[in-house]
């Protein structure tokens, strides 16, 4: 009879187990359904493909503790020591943690938005994209930079957007010292009609020295988009040269430096 009587009580801790296993499967695959509607609503691709891939990966984690419990298994101490050394690992050693974390934290503080041009550890590039783990960034000479966002919160960062833009300068030599006040001025002419300069800053002429075969002046002004500094700087100094050379004025021989 006692035999039975356990035989009886196993069959239906068994019968309970399965229920409560059937029940947990039951309930993540509806999860995953509707977490799988949600993600259509991103309208952004690669940030529904980036979030296809994790979220099976995350949610696996608790499904198996649930599991565990299902079966009478006392996990909640081993749960939260797993969570704790599971996190801080993720976050501190991995370069993974590191990434998700540092894409909060540049959210969080508004650091740069898409369009944006900054500048990150000496790399400039105007913002075209960001993912929760990499920030992407069209270069100066148009190709393509994928910059970790852990280094948008360890780096030195510049918003240029944000900042009346980037000031940019050329260099004019003169050969004659007594075209320096004709030359000051037309140049001062010159750098306030373009169009495509900031008019956050006002632009100005700066005498730079004196060398042993010119007279050195440097023009500053500043511009919206850093990518665009080098046919800018070039088309400004043909505009320069231009004018100078048309008021009389001879230009130093050296001029060509100014573009390097």
């Amino acid at each position: 009879m006692t035999a039975n009587l356990t035989d009886n009580a196993m069959l239906v801790s068994a019968g309970g187990t399965i229920g409560r296993l059937t029940g947990l499967v039951v309930l993540s695959a509806l999860t995953w359904r509707a977490l799988q509607l949600q993600l259509l609503r991103v309208d952004d691709r690669r940030l529904q493909a980036q979030l296809r891939y994790f979220l099976p990966r995350v949610l696996s984690i608790p499904v198996l503790f649930l599991a565990l419990a299902a079966a009478n298994i006392d996990v909640s101490a081993m749960a939260a020591t797993m969570a704790t050394i599971g996190f801080t690992g993720a976050v501190v050693f991995t370069p993974l943690g590191q990434n998700l974390v540092a894409g909060a934290m540049v959210r969080i503080d508004d650091v740069y938005r898409p369009g944006e041009v900054v500048t990150v550890d000496g790399l400039c590039g105007r913002v075209v994209y960001r993912s929760m783990l990499r920030t992407e960034l069209t270069l100066p000479d148009g190709s393509t930079a994928y910059v970790p966002n852990s280094a948008f919160q360890d780096g030195n960062v510049l918003n240029h957007t944000r900042t009346g833009g980037w000031r940019m300068h050329v260099e004019v030599p003169l050969d004659r010292a007594s075209d320096r006040e004709q030359a000051r001025a037309v140049m001062e002419l010159v750098v306030n009609s373009p169009r495509w300069r900031s008019t956050a800053n006002e632009p100005f002429v700066a005498f730079e020295r004196v060398g042993s075969e010119a007279l050195f002046f440097q023009v500053h002004v500043w511009i919206e988009d850093r990518t665009e500094e080098p046919q800018l700087r070039g088309k400004l100094l043909d505009e320069l040269v231009d004018a100078l050379e048309g008021c009389g004025v001879r230009v130093g021989q050296t001029t060509n430096i100014a573009l390097t």
